[in-house]
């Protein structure tokens, strides 16, 4: 289970540590890269990938368009099935709604 949706992850206290530890030992930090540039040379993808990441960001995530729900546009009965996850009003045992006061 990740985060709750909006909250944000500020402490990061894994960073710190190893940008504190680095800071003792720059020449770590060079020898590191240096042996990811030596590995995506030969040809192993996840250096490659790491490195290309880094130099130009990730990519952007497609997002299929095709499959978003305007929930204005979709009747009860509709609404009613996706939060349901597909079964029937009879396998949920749905109490009726109260009827309003209007």
């Amino acid at each position: 289970m990740g985060r709750p949706i909006g909250s944000l992850n500020r402490e990061k206290p894994f960073k710190l540590q190893l940008q504190l530890a680095l800071k003792g030992r720059p020449e770590s930090l060079r020898r590191i890269a240096n042996r990811l540039i030596d590995a995506a040379e030969t040809g192993h993808l996840p250096s490659i990938l790491a490195l290309v990441d880094r130099l130009d960001g990730r990519p952007m995530q497609a997002v299929d368009r095709h499959e978003v729900l305007i929930v204005d546009q979709l009747s009860d009965e509709e609404l009613l099935l996706i939060a349901s996850g597909g079964r029937s009003e009879d396998e949920l045992k749905v109490i009726p709604p109260v009827p309003s006061k209007d």
